[in-house]
């Protein structure tokens, strides 16, 4: 199948596509924890069935039920974590005959748990409207100090809409970046939820971006093949080719145990000699509408006979900015991206004093690599561009 799209000329008063829905149920005063059993909210499925996302639910899929308004309807299928083993992706039957503001939750076994979704049939409706032709998707929790020089470089590399869900973030976020027309914050206040913002987004660009790249905030893509990442997509996509995964590499901290000011393209210059300066993961481009739920982290499963290709790193990779300093490492290991205790601290370190462990991070690191501080140097002298949208 080839993928054609009509390219439009973007003017100033041209009608943008429509923006991701907000998720109404991430602005409730609702007491929880990671521990309960809980469905939050909900996305479009194929036609005829709705996704619910939770968090906390262990039993048997042949004992769970969909409990949508008053109507117990069969379960398709439930997607587990790949992380914490619990099921947090439930694909319910959508009956007619639901109402908006009708609860959405399921059964396990003869419980019902716990829900603040709620139906909205707006949520429901087709898209009919102008597309992003590439779009980039990340969460993040209190890191607004990254996200304008992030969404400077990449808007001017090819990406036309960023989308951020923001698990709960204190640090001003959605103060500060308001008035960004194609930059958007999506609230997402649920821990342990990077698999469920990730489909969530995943299901609803579907119809609002052809290509979608889903990252870390501090993964900054590198076309070395030309200036563009859309460019780069459009020279490698063919016809079966729904999925392009960038390879990271990821720079060292620097031994700071302080995080510095300013650019973090200036900052981190040094890394490992190759291949030990490789992320073991990476991450991917793909066509949300040839995607199947739920997200791998960074990546998608396809529908069959699509296939994903790994660029090489001559034609574009991305540059991971992972550990910056001890301190934003320790905060980050000890409460989690998304305020989860990820590790037992020992007692012989804290927030001032580093570990031998993560000293280790950057043995090695020295390899002095400007490449990509140079690109992006010359990068932003270009004005920014107009976002590419299709029909």
């Amino acid at each position: 199948m080839n993928h054609r799209f009509v390219l439009i000329k973007y003017r100033p008063d041209y009608e943008l596509p429509e923006k991701m829905p907000i998720v109404h149920e991430a602005f409730l005063n609702f007491s929880w924890n990671d521990t309960i059993e809980l469905i939050y909210t909900s996305a479009p499925g194929p036609s005829g069935f709705m996704w619910l996302f939770g968090q906390a639910v262990f039993g048997q899929t042949k004992d769970m039920f969909c409990l949508l308004g008053y109507q117990r309807t069969r379960m398709k299928e439930a997607k587990k974590s790949n992380i914490f083993n619990d099921y947090v992706g439930f694909l319910c039957h959508l009956p007619r005959e639901l109402e908006f503001g009708d609860r959405l939750t399921i059964m396990n076994g003869k419980k019902i748990v716990n829900s603040v979704a709620r139906y909205n049939p707006q949520h429901y409706q087709a898209i009919e409207k102008p597309r992003y032709f590439l779009c980039f998707v990340t969460t993040i929790r209190n890191m607004a100090y990254l996200v304008d020089e992030w969404y400077e470089y990449h808007r001017r590399v090819g990406f036309d809409h960023l989308i951020i869900y923001d698990n709960n973030s204190t640090d001003g976020l959605t103060t500060l970046f308001t008035n960004r027309a194609d930059l958007e914050i999506i609230r997402w206040p649920w821990r342990r939820s990077q698999h469920q913002a990730y489909t969530h987004a995943l299901l609803f660009t579907r119809d609002r971006c052809i290509w979608t790249l889903m990252s870390d905030l501090d993964v900054f893509i590198f076309p070395r093949s030309s200036n563009s990442v859309r460019s780069v997509i459009e020279n490698q996509a063919r016809s079966d080719i729904a999925q392009i995964s960038f390879k990271l590499l990821r720079m060292s901290h620097e031994n700071l145990v302080d995080c510095a000011n300013g650019s973090i393209t200036e900052i981190y210059i040094h890394r490992k000699r190759l291949p030990d300066a490789w992320d073991k993961s990476s991450s991917a481009a793909f066509i949300p509408s040839l995607a199947i739920p739920m997200h791998r982290i960074h990546e998608a499963q396809l529908l069959k006979p699509y296939k994903s290709i790994v660029l090489s790193s001559d034609v574009a990779y991305g540059v991971h900015y992972s550990d910056r300093c001890w301190k934003q490492y320790f905060l980050q290991k000890v409460v989690g991206r998304t305020g989860v205790k990820d590790w037992i601290v020992p007692r012989t370190i804290n927030i001032f004093r580093p570990s031998e462990n993560w000293r280790n991070l950057s043995k090695g690191a020295t390899i002095e690599d400007t490449q990509f501080r140079d690109f992006k140097r010359k990068i932003m002298r270009i004005p920014m561009p107009k976002p590419v949208i299709f029909r």
